[in-house]
């Protein structure tokens, strides 16, 4: 073959859309791409301005401190479509010359793909690029590009559309070095809620564990800055970037801690701030520099966690995965679930650990891509042998091993009340589960792949504290040679302790075991007394068995509810066969419809009734009730679960109210059911349960979705019997408003609603039934 035998591609135009504002289609995502490009150009600040935002000219700037680029930089890489000088290893050839003290400076990079630049399509039709170079007597650069040229005619060649080109004398930005990138023609409109959320999105780009003086995010919107003053903090649009969420979690919870090295996995798990056991084992796998943080969160972290953060935890996300400092999506995306952390829950409720009960991070460092970034920016990463390896590792080494203490060992830890005090206090302490902790650490340690073994030295302290004063034989069960396949000469002292103490032990023993037998009579007495005392929490979060009390309950509701539908049908057909008016007629219809949705309530929900399901009526918070309803009932559904049909619910109630109120539970239930149906028919994904109240004696639910909203020629009708949109029965909304105004409350529908639909309900105290 000749060399004029030898043909060539042409590129076509079109390919800026491709790899421009169809591959990055999140404009969130595309304001990453922009910060991350000023991160590997060695900026320590970058200042992200959004100009005019409540007018038709708006623009956003992103200015940087970095080194910046010459014209060389533009034409031969910036110009250069999904060439990365990152990737290659040329970046900053000229600067560091000597690769070992290059690897030894440099931050890492977080964007290699040569794409980036593109995120400016995304943002916007037009971009003024002002640079400075780091150097002496560097000129400043500018180019300008309207996107719209190369959208032309897709049969124009992309590398014909020119870009200007010219050299300022001066700037406004004050800046020796750097870039300047004034985005205008914008294609999305920046109102508070989603600066909120960039803020919110950009407080989570930044590994936490790795963000340092060095490098620091500030977003400037003037148009903010009033509104900003009447904000709670975590609420404020204008300020710098910060991600405290894992400092706030680190002494209240339950953590793990896997670190791998290139022939070591280093594992450290602790409880409230209490080391349990750190070993050391061989590394199996090819990945290394790779570390996992897993938090778990019980009752009491989750509303600790919403206190301080201002939102709770499933809204804020779950396991964030982050690569030389910055954040892989969709890792940690509330609603994404990329670990299929809960298709594996849904396999057993009560033995593994989802996104609603974990937080956490997956840190990588990685120069020489063996993780690899999908192009899409929002895709995760390439599924290789290495991505193979570090979810094998995960599981095995990080969750499986979390999952084993917070069920087997803390059972769950689950707040209690203690009565004398009205303070919760966590249920099970490291110290309450000694024995437990002692026997996991003897199977660990059997393990032929572990190198060492450590833990909290108090552990032995405090066994022999409680044998001296309890009834606590744990030491009969601990033997020498479980531990001995160690060579951590502190742990074989200690089997030294424990052998001498259960030496003496051997000696009281009849003692303890008379004391062992009155404490089983206590501890029976006290069961007794605990199955007749009603717990705090309405709604026992998971249910193992279904005891014959709960099923003669069960039954007495269902057969309650069967004959008074036997007796509305008899009506019926009776007063069918009189001729009777159609008004008649639909009064028996309505007590058939509420009955029969009664007993589907009550087969759904009343095993986890932490209450007398018999009686009629509770006097209760009401707004716990709701809550705890829908975390511990609503969102455990199986039909639910099985139908992929949950909505995602944000419940909030920073003003801590609480409303103590008499009302019948399966109604209350059947009112939050019908609206969440509702929502979901229309076509929802979000939901928002605001708590207010005016006065003292008036409670308001505020319920909002984002669904197809309520045109406002049917407004005035959605409460009627059998009136309907879609294919339900239309009986939904009629039994909220008739239930409500049996409790003496009531439902409006608010009008002023651009999207999705909102509801307010209200109910007085002194006035339930």
């Amino acid at each position: 073959m000749t060399e004029k035998d030898l043909l060539k591609f042409k590129i076509s135009t079109g390919l800026k859309n491709l790899i421009g504002k169809e591959l990055i289609t999140d404009e969130l995502i595309a304001i990453f791409e922009l910060v991350k490009n000023s991160y590997d150009a060695h900026a320590t600040n970058v200042k992200l301005y959004f100009k005019n935002t409540k007018s038709n000219n708006s623009k956003i700037i992103i200015v940087d401190n970095g080194k910046g680029m010459d014209i060389e930089d533009i034409q031969d890489k910036w110009l250069f479509v999904a060439y990365s000088a990152k990737k290659d290893g040329s970046e900053d050839e000229k600067e560091k010359e000597d690769y070992r003290e290059k690897l030894k400076s440099l931050r890492g990079f977080a964007g290699a793909k040569g794409v980036g630049r593109f995120s400016c399509d995304r943002l916007g039709n037009n971009l003024n690029l002002i640079t400075i170079k780091d150097k002496n007597n560097a000129v400043i650069e500018n180019i300008t590009v309207k996107w719209e040229e190369f959208e032309k005619n897709n049969k124009d060649e992309f590398a014909e559309i020119g870009v200007k080109h010219k050299v300022l004398e001066n700037t406004e930005y004050d800046i020796s070095h750097g870039t300047i990138l004034e985005i205008t023609g914008l294609r999305d409109e920046w109102k508070r809620e989603k600066l909120i959320k960039l803020k919110n999105s950009l407080e989570k780009l930044i590994n936490p564990n790795q963000q340092t003086e060095d490098f620091s995010i500030e977003l400037i919107v003037e148009d903010e800055v009033n509104d900003d003053k009447k904000a709670p903090q975590y609420n404020k649009v204008n300020g710098f970037i910060k991600n405290s969420i894992f400092e706030v979690l680190k002494i209240k919870t339950t953590k793990i801690n896997v670190l791998i090295e290139n022939k070591t996995i280093t594992t450290t798990l602790e409880d409230r701030g209490k080391l349990i056991y750190k070993t050391i084992e061989k590394n199996p796998y090819i990945i290394e520099d790779i570390s996992f943080e897993l938090f778990y969160l019980n009752q009491a972290a989750k509303n600790n966690f919403t206190k301080l953060m201002g939102i709770r935890p499933k809204s804020y996300g779950s396991i964030f995965m982050y690569k030389n400092g910055f954040r892989i999506y969709p890792f940690g995306e509330a609603g994404e679930d990329p670990l299929k952390l809960d298709m594996r829950k849904n396999q057993g409720h009560s033995r593994f650990l989802g996104t609603r009960e974990l937080i956490g991070r997956i840190e990588i460092t990685d120069f020489l891509d063996n993780f690899i970034e999908t192009t899409s920016r929002d895709g995760g990463l390439i599924k290789n042998k290495s991505y193979e390896d570090l979810i094998e590792c995960f599981y095995d080494k990080g969750l499986k091993k979390l999952e084993k203490y917070v069920v087997s060992i803390i059972r769950w830890g689950e707040p209690y009340l203690n009565l004398d005090d009205n303070e919760r206090n966590a249920a099970l302490n490291p110290e309450d589960v000694k024995s437990e902790i002692i026997e996991t650490i003897k199977k660990i340690s059997l393990s032929k792949d572990i190198i060492s073994v450590e833990y909290d030295p108090n552990f032995i302290e405090i066994i022999e504290e409680r044998q001296q004063n309890s009834v606590s034989r744990v030491i009969s069960n601990l033997t020498v040679r479980a531990l001995e396949s160690t060579n951590d000469p502190e742990l074989h002292k200690d089997l030294g302790r424990i052998e001498k103490k259960f030496n003496e032990l051997l000696i009281e023993r009849n003692e303890y075991e008379k004391e062992s037998e009155q404490s089983k009579e206590q501890l029976q007495q006290l069961s007794e007394d605990l199955n007749k005392t009603e717990s705090q929490n309405l709604f026992l979060k998971s249910v193992a068995s279904t005891n014959v009390k709960e099923i003669v309950s069960l039954q007495h509701h269902i057969d309650h509810g069967t004959v008074k539908i036997g007796n509305s049908l008899n009506g019926l057909r009776e007063a069918i066969k009189n001729d009777a008016s159609k008004q008649t007629l639909m009064k028996f219809v309505e007590k058939i419809s509420l009955e029969n949705e009664k007993i589907s309530t009550i087969a759904r929900f009343v095993t986890k009734a932490n209450f007398n399901t018999t009686s009629k009526t509770i006097t209760r918070d009401i707004v716990q009730f709701v809550n705890e309803y829908i975390e511990n009932v609503y969102l455990h559904y199986e039909d639910l679960n099985i139908n992929n049909t949950l909505l995602s619910i944000a419940i909030d109630n920073s003003k801590d109210i609480t409303f103590s109120y008499k009302f019948k539970p399966l109604e209350v239930i059947i009112i939050v059911d019908n609206l969440l149906s509702n929502s979901y028919k229309a076509g929802a994904k979000n939901v928002q349960i605001v708590w207010e109240n005016d006065t003292a004696d008036t409670l308001k639910l505020i319920y909002t979705d984002d669904g197809k909203g309520i045109e406002s020629r049917i407004v005035d009708k959605i409460f009627n019997f059998g009136f309907t949109t879609t294919d339900g029965s239309g009986l939904g909304l009629f039994h909220v408003k008739q239930l409500l105004e049996n409790m003496h409350g009531r439902i409006s529908v608010s009008t002023n609603k651009a999207q999705g639909a909102e509801f307010i309900l209200e109910v007085h105290n002194g006035a339930g039934v």
